[in-house]
């Protein structure tokens, strides 16, 4: 999972003077932006139903309603610090 990180300041070339060099947006930027955009966006959990690997950790999580745990193969499931 990624943070998308703006690699070009746009904003910065509309104060340079007419004919600078570096007033021009160039393709090569355009392409570095738009590929930091889908590496973030591809890596990032969906809203619904997300699917995670690995570790997950929520710092502070409140259920309403019920839980069902899929246990597969598993024995047991471990609840650790909390009201179950």
């Amino acid at each position: 999972m990624s943070n998308y990180s703006k690699t070009t300041n746009f904003g910065a070339k509309d104060t340079l003077p007419s004919g600078d060099t570096n007033k021009i947006i160039r393709g090569s930027e355009f392409d570095t932006e738009f590929d930091a955009l889908v590496t973030a966006v591809a890596t990032k959990a969906d809203t619904a139903s997300p699917t995670f690997t690995g570790t997950v950790t929520v710092p502070a999580l409140t259920i309403t309603g019920n839980v069902t745990v899929d246990l597969g193969s598993a024995d047991t499931v471990t609840i650790d610090g909390g009201t179950y």
